[in-house]
């Protein structure tokens, strides 16, 4: 894990265009294809840098987007989740910033034995890029994008998911086999692993095992395939480990995105956004003291002499879109549990691939017999190494958490300023203990019991609780396993309150890249749609229904402010 220093000032030049003077005598050398001598200009340490600030600081949830939704993570304030149309946001991004410049930097340093690793790790990271985006979309441009200037396809065909997943297991092979200590790497231009490449190694096989688990519905021989010759030493498997990088505070820009936004807005209650019903309610339901990290109580402001005050408890929201007043209401102002303060600070921690995630896969693995394995033990780490990120979590932001405070309670009669006592209280209340983390680390919640799907829920539904806040991941996992099961209300829009299973295209495709867009729809039962099934959401089983108690309606218990 790198923090990142002064970004923002980076200036790019590849691809940069020279005047030149008219000199008919060197019209021929002039207008001959000289991708060598641009290219011999560009630092690919920049351009590497520049695409891990934009696709991991700028471009990854902050866990409280409308996709977040769709797995029971997050409630956006802007919340339509069951609208239909499309969504640019990941296509044009990936296709204009992060696989274009990883593509080029591959180009530059093909045929070079001393790049070798600059090489492998772009090859790794436009996998990891690209993976977003059809996973997204389903079939995409693929292997005609992304090429050289002079060999441009202006209208690319979009390629089959399914051939795009085999490429992404070669990349992912080769590239780590690749990798070579001896060689120069990105150094400090890296701000994920500081161009330690043997850690980059245990990226590119743990990224494999991510998406070698994803098509098992599709075509469980390639899942096993992909994952049958990885070993416990191939893969991240300890914090240390982990991929990710941390915010800084030497420019705005690389300021934590939360925190940015509190202080644009002025902070205050109304800042504050409310969590998902299904990570929170499982948590209070499990007696999880993850919890108390993750969000505060609902109405609860802390009182600075009680913090253990509560109206309602810990109470997450359902997925509510287009629901009429009575299903609303319920749910109106502080009702709900609001996001913890400790994800607000200015510094944090943006993670990219967890070991908590890599614990609770080889766990799936092992029960369905698709990789050698414990699947009990892995389980039960994969719970304990993400408590201990949230306890990193706490740890990070407690010296912080002072000017958080100041921001996000304004100063009243009712609310009179924080001392340092308060303070004291507050984060001695909020911190997990060592017995309370064995306590449940030693309860029924991490033995798996029962049948091999009831064991299945169990990992998923503390996989979701780890990979916060990786909302496309948690969405992912939610289209093939069904889990965790959400609560919905009556929706009335027009997807009706039935989640989305990818995004819709782009609008310009149909117009400016008509014929092959066409025929990717074509291959889409439904046609372009949301509800639309990708060739790896395969499981036939899902999506499952609520069974649990239904959605309250406004009543005389739900009082509101």
């Amino acid at each position: 894990m790198k923090t990142f220093k002064n970004i923002k000032n980076l200036i790019i030049t590849s691809l940069a265009i020279f005047a030149i003077a008219s000199c008919t005598d060197r019209f021929e050398e002039l207008n001959t294809k000289n991708d060598l001598v641009l290219e011999s200009l560009v630092d690919v340490n920049l351009i590497f840098t520049k695409v891990q600030f934009e696709a991991i600081k700028e471009g990854t949830p902050n866990g409280y987007g409308t996709i977040g939704n769709y797995s029971g993570m997050s409630y956006s304030g802007a919340n339509a989740p069951f609208i239909e149309g499309q969504s640019t946001d990941e296509w044009d991004d990936s296709y204009q910033d992060y696989t274009n410049n990883l593509a080029a930097i591959i180009r530059i340093t093909n045929d070079e034995p001393d790049l070798v690793n600059k090489n492998a790790i772009a090859r790794i990271m436009k996998v990891w890029a690209f993976a977003k985006v059809t996973d997204t979309y389903g079939d995409i441009p693929y292997f005609e994008s992304n090429l050289a200037p002079l060999d441009v396809i202006f209208t690319p065909k979009y390629d089959t998911q399914k051939s795009i997943y085999e490429d992404f297991f070669k990349e992912l092979k080769e590239a780590a086999l690749a990798l070579d200590g001896t060689k120069v790497s990105y150094g400090g231009a890296d701000l994920v692993y500081g161009g330690d490449v043997d850690k980059w190694r245990k990226f590119a096989n743990s990224l494999r095992l991510r998406l070698a688990l994803r098509v098992r519905y599709a075509d469980e021989a390639m899942a096993i395939d992909n994952m049958s010759d990885l070993q416990a030493s191939d893969l991240i498997l300890s914090r240390e480990d982990d991929a990710s990088m941390y915010t800084t505070t030497d420019v705005l820009n690389n300021q934590n995105a939360l925190y940015n936004g509190l202080l644009n807005v002025g902070g205050g209650d109304d800042f504050n956004k409310r969590t998902a019903g299904a990570i929170i309610n499982k948590m209070d339901e499990f007696n999880d003291p993850r919890i108390k990290i993750f969000a505060d109580t609902a109405m609860a402001t802390f009182p600075k002499n009680n913090p253990d005050y509560d109206y309602f408890g810990y109470r997450g929201r359902p997925i509510l879109g287009l629901v009429t007043v009575e299903y609303k209401k319920p749910w109106g102002q502080q009702t709900s549990s609001l996001i913890s303060d400790f994800f607000y600070v200015p510094v944090v921690e943006i993670p990219i691939i967890r070991s908590s995630e890599m614990h609770f896969a080889l766990a799936e693995a092992a029960l369905f017999g698709l990789k050698a394995g414990d699947a009990q033990a892995h389980y039960k780490q994969g719970i304990e190494d993400a408590m201990n990120w949230t306890k990193d979590l706490y740890n990070n932001a407690k010296g912080q958490m002072p000017e958080i405070l100041k921001l996000m309670y304004f100063e009243t009669e009712e609310t009179p300023p924080w001392t340092d006592a308060d303070i004291d209280i507050l984060l001695a209340h909020k911190e997990i203990t060592m017995a309370e983390s064995d306590a449940f680390l030693n309860s029924s919640i991490a033995m798996l019991s029962g049948s091999n799907e009831q064991q299945l829920e169990q990992i998923i539904v503390q996989k979701n609780i780890a990979l916060f806040p990786l909302e496309y991941q948690n969405w992912a996992e939610w289209r093939r396993t069904g889990y965790p099961i959400l609560q919905i209300g009556p929706d009335a829009d027009v997807l009706n309150g039935v989640i989305p299973r990818r995004m819709g295209y782009p609008f310009v495709e149909s117009t400016i890249n008509n014929a092959n867009y066409s025929e990717a729809v074509s291959r889409l039962t439904g046609g372009d749609s949301r509800l639309s099934k990708m060739w790896w959401d395969a499981n036939p089983n899902v999506p499952y229904p609520w069974t649990g108690d239904p959605l309250p309606t406004m009543d005389t218990d739900y009082p509101i402010n």
